[in-house]
């Protein structure tokens, strides 16, 4: 009796197939950053950055041309011993001449292709990402894996959003809110490569404006979108003879946005609730009447910082906050797709924030 599941399982193993999908590392080569220009011809022009395979090897960096993201990466494969794997892909830094153009088009190879990876954070740069990824960067990360970790640093300061390839495919569509992506830029003294702040768009095009560091942590305020460290530093003086004294920091605890649209389509209107903490102060000593003066003066100083970022984002057409999903839905009676540009940007704007001071940090 016990020789008959025996041979059963000696049949089984039989007609086990082996691993027919295997993909041996020795025969690929990662992929961990990649940028992609559009040339004067209106080719694609692709930028890898691959790990090297020990300490003493280089990064790989390989630029190809194609008429298609497709064909850049057929081109790829034809100079290099193995095949491009863009599987573990960490990051696609846009350039600032494909950005001005419709981006799904080159978006839509990696985000349709089930071997890449949806999660790769995507960036625009200042000027062509082949200049970007090819100048010398200063780091004791290698550079392949560079771009990801500068964006990560950006995401924990709230100075930019986490906007990955899933992420910003869905937004383009979505034909009632633009596109807003990391925006990275280089510094030549310093030899790195810096968070610039955070690029709009309209209808899927780089507007070619972008909010500097410190607007892009009011944006992600507006946006409801920050992570923990949340901070800002705000002039509150100007009639102190030692520069630091006319400073003060702070971190912001807790925040929240409620936006609203008036119901003509008059006006645009953000109701921002804060909770801080005051890190940093040059004075040192905060009495109760110096608390209540330094809560009325950055409250002030916030809420001409935020009408500031939401007029900019107007000025650019940047609906980057979805207003126009607001409209359709709850005041679908006035919606008209049509002529939404010329609505928005004739919004007036309010602004009300209310800040608690919950500590100071600082001696009393």
């Amino acid at each position: 009796m016990r020789k008959i599941p025996v041979l059963s399982i000696m049949i089984s193993c039989l007609l086990l197939s082996g691993c027919w999908d295997q993909n041996l590392l020795k025969d690929v080569q990662l992929i961990y950053t990649a940028g992609y220009d559009q040339t004067d011809s209106g080719e694609v022009m692709a930028t890898t950055l691959a790990p090297p395979i020990d300490d003493t090897d280089q990064v790989s960096e390989i630029t190809v041309t194609g008429h298609t993201v497709k064909d850049s990466m057929l081109e790829m494969d034809l100079m290099i011993s193995e095949y491009a794997d863009f599987s573990k892909l960490q990051t696609i830094i846009l350039g600032e001449d494909l950005v001005t153009e419709e981006i799904y088009s080159f978006l839509d190879e990696m985000y349709r292709n089930p071997k890449h990876n949806l999660h790769a954070r995507v960036a625009v740069a200042d000027g062509a990402a082949s200049e970007l990824l090819s100048q010398q960067i200063d780091t004791q990360k290698n550079k392949s894996e560079y771009f990801k970790g500068l964006l990560e640093s950006s995401e924990i300061t709230s100075v930019t959003p986490y906007v990955s390839l899933q992420d910003a495919c869905t937004i383009i569509f979505n034909p009632k809110k633009d596109l807003y992506l990391p925006y990275i830029t280089y510094e030549e003294e310093e030899q790195r490569a810096k968070v610039g702040g955070i690029a709009l768009f309209h209808k899927n095009r780089f507007t070619g404006e972008h909010l500097d560091p410190e607007e892009s942590v009011i944006f992600n305020i507006l946006n409801n979108n920050t992570e923990e460290l949340v901070r800002v530093t705000r002039r509150v003086h100007h009639d102190r003879e030692l520069e630091v004294e006319n400073w003060l920091t702070a971190e912001i605890k807790e925040s929240k946005t409620r936006m609203k649209i008036s119901r003509d389509l008059k006006s645009w209107e953000a109701k921002v609730e804060l909770e801080i903490v005051i890190t940093e102060y040059g004075q040192n000593k905060i009495t109760k009447e110096k608390e209540e003066e330094l809560q009325k003066r950055l409250k002030d100083i916030l809420t001409e910082d935020i009408k500031h970022v939401m007029t900019k984002l107007q000025s650019s057409q940047s609906d980057a906050f979805g207003l126009a999903n607001r409209v359709a839905a709850f005041n679908a009676e006035r919606w008209n797709p049509d002529t939404w540009d010329e609505t928005y940007q004739a919004l007036q704007i309010q602004a009300d924030v209310d800040i608690k001071v919950m500590g100071t940090g600082i001696i009393d």
